[in-house]
């Protein structure tokens, strides 16, 4: 097996899936308006119609479980996968109904409400608990993040903040999504939510790189790995004053279809 990547045992250090949701989901943080306007873009991806099928794998960072919720009325199934224990800890805990979980009934209710269907939070969140069916823990190596290995291909993928944190230069994010596509059944979606011009994230007192990606080169690694992207829509950043814990300049948020297998 390829030795870790440095990157990903930088992350396993001084990462904190607890620390990541106060900061960035919680109701009263600066970046819950992007955090609000990434479900709301989310939604309206699923509830289009298009994206839908049996089996759907969330792939990267599973501890931001709110952003399943507009998907989990579209799919029989969902396998999580994550790089770090942290995220699958903190998975679990909401899963379980443990104590200390992240509550995630503010994000439920918003998805009912753009939903418009009657189903009120808390049947949300009983019906997301009910369709996770596994939590694998992934691999990354030193040339590029290693995706899971599955029996079959699935129908979507849904990817949160993954390519930024995990690969190390745009060769690798290349790979990646390459590797992604290999997950997928041709017709499959892959859903894609991306911080765009980002260096850098604070954990504490500690500065966690992040690479630095823009909306053409994602559009052409998609391109290159098979993928037809159906709908795109960069926002810029609602908070434009607060660069001191992260800087990305704007969230991406798209669908592409896999159109080919390629190698």
């Amino acid at each position: 097996m390829a030795s870790r990547s440095a990157k990903c045992m930088l992350y396993e250090e001084h990462y904190k899936a607890e620390h990541v949701l106060a900061a960035f989901h919680h109701e009263d943080t600066d970046y819950v308006v992007d955090s609000q306007l990434i479900l709301t873009e989310l939604c309206g991806f699923f509830s289009s119609g298009d994206v839908k099928g049996d089996t759907l794998i969330y792939y990267g960072g599973c501890h931001a479980l709110g952003y399943l919720f507009p998907a989990c009325g579209f799919f029989k199934e969902i396998i999580l996968a994550a790089f770090l224990e942290t995220s699958l800890q903190a998975a679990r805990k909401w899963i379980d109904k443990e104590p200390g979980a992240f509550n995630w009934s503010l994000a439920a209710k918003i998805v009912c409400e753009l939903e418009g269907n009657g189903e009120i939070g808390i049947q949300k969140e009983e019906s997301l608990r009910g369709k996770i069916i596994k939590i694998i823990k992934c691999e990354a190596n030193e040339d590029h993040p290693v995706v899971p290995k599955l029996p079959t291909q699935v129908d979507c993928l849904l990817s949160t903040f993954f390519l930024e944190h995990f690969c190390t230069a745009m060769d690798g994010c290349r790979k990646a999504l390459k590797d992604m596509s290999s997950l997928l059944n041709i017709g499959g979606h892959l859903v894609l939510v991306v911080l765009l011009g980002c260096t850098f994230v604070m954990h504490g007192t500690v500065k966690l790189p992040l690479l630095r990606l823009d909306l053409e080169c994602v559009k052409a690694a998609l391109i290159d790995a098979g993928f037809v992207i159906k709908k795109c829509k960069n926002n810029k950043r609602a908070n434009q004053n607060k660069y001191s814990v992260v800087d990305y300049d704007s969230v991406l948020c798209l669908v592409a279809c896999k159109e080919k297998n390629v190698q």
